[in-house]
């Protein structure tokens, strides 16, 4: 049984993954990019927001997994003000919570993949996909 322990974690902040979107760019902060820290960090803050809405670390910093998610909201729904630098974003905390679900089923999937050493194993589950049909069963309800 694979069994890692949470205080072994380095807390993945708003800063981390504002680096990341610096140095690489928007497919930096997917989850099959990030490194094995980050990732196991994201998912557990992920699991941690759903369900106790704590968004700081054990050191105080903010968690990146609600700016991640915001992020790729974003990014799946680009506007013109996006475009100019400005982001606005269009939904409520409902499309944010399950934005948030679809992000942490992704990050568990690619820990399920490197455990079972089967990389490359996310055809089948798109994140962007998803993001947009949450958005536009919104729209649509």
């Amino acid at each position: 049984m694979l069994k890692l322990d949470p205080q072994n974690f380095e807390n993945f902040s708003e800063e981390d993954l504002l680096r990341l979107l610096g140095a690489g760019g928007w497919e930096s902060i997917l989850p099959r990019n990030l490194n094995d820290a980050q990732l196991t960090c994201l998912s557990d803050q992920l699991r941690r927001m759903l369900s106790t809405d704590r968004p700081r670390g054990p050191d105080g910093r903010v968690n990146a997994a609600v700016a991640m998610a915001i992020l790729l909201v974003a990014r799946a729904h680009r506007s013109e003000l996006a475009e100019q630098g400005s982001l606005q974003l269009e939904g409520d905390f409902e499309t944010l919570r399950d934005v948030m679900i679809v992000l942490s089923m992704a990050a568990d999937r690619e820990i399920v993949s490197r455990v079972l050493d089967r990389p490359g194993d996310d055809d089948a589950f798109s994140l962007f996909d998803s993001i947009d049909e949450i958005a536009a069963s919104r729209v649509t309800a």
